[in-house]
């Protein structure tokens, strides 16, 4: 640790040396097999000392990204290692220009909330359906008066209420999990302000009405 440094401002540090590795390695700057420069070279390069550049490889490390070994160096891992159910590798990922990552993204979705919608029909608390409401007004102002940031922040929230009204404890995470994904996610696909209301509209109808069916395939109608 540098001198007069405190451990939470090494901690920060760490992270910050991480994540500026980890986008490196997730653009394709460093390939797969690969070896990263040595804990001494890092600390110059992020003016960090060593404890904090372990610290930041073991936290990559955690994720999948890369492997560290004695005497051989840190290597760069294959994509089939990476965590890509990790929370900071989903916030750290560039999904510009990456169709083929929105397309495995848009799969898994499809695979996760439609059951997610059906489950909330069941299980939202007049709370969740209060705000599934409220959530839906927004929705239709903004359609008549679009603001981009704040339709992706209300829509991140619409999305991540369908996992936490589930009731379901294996689905309610992916709400949290995925809310990085969908604002890069919903930034991209509102450009050309694609709203469809309609279909968010039915899926607040199937849920406030417990219809599993309809809300199931309201939202496979929105991912398709």
């Amino acid at each position: 640790m540098l001198q007069g440094q405190s451990p939470y401002v090494n901690r920060n540090l760490s992270y910050k040396i991480a994540e500026t590795i980890a986008r490196s390695i997730l653009n394709g700057e460093v390939e797969a097999g690969g070896i990263l420069p040595g804990e001494v070279e890092l600390g110059e390069i992020h003016n960090a000392s060593r404890t904090a550049v372990r610290e930041a490889i073991k936290m990559l490390a955690a994720k999948g990204l890369v492997l560290p070994r004695p005497r051989i160096g840190t290597r760069v891992l294959p994509k089939r290692n990476w965590n890509y159910l990790d929370q900071d590798l989903l916030s750290w990922i560039s999904f510009e220009d990456n169709e083929e990552l929105i397309k495995e993204y848009q799969h898994v979705r499809l695979a996760l909330e439609p059951e997610a919608a059906a489950s909330a029909a069941l299980n939202a608390t007049e709370e969740d359906k209060a705000e599934l409401r409220d959530l839906m007004a927004e929705m239709h102002a903004l359609g008549e008066d679009f603001n981009q940031l704040r339709w992706v922040e209300i829509d991140t929230r619409f999305h991540q209420l369908i996992y936490f009204a589930s009731g379901n404890h294996f689905l309610s995470p992916f709400g949290n999990l995925f809310r990085a994904v969908f604002e890069k996610y919903f930034l991209i696909i509102t450009r050309d302000r694609v709203l469809k209301l309609d279909v968010h509209q039915r899926i607040v109808e199937g849920i406030i009405s417990g219809d599993s069916e309809k809300a199931r395939k309201a939202v496979i109608d929105l991912l398709t």
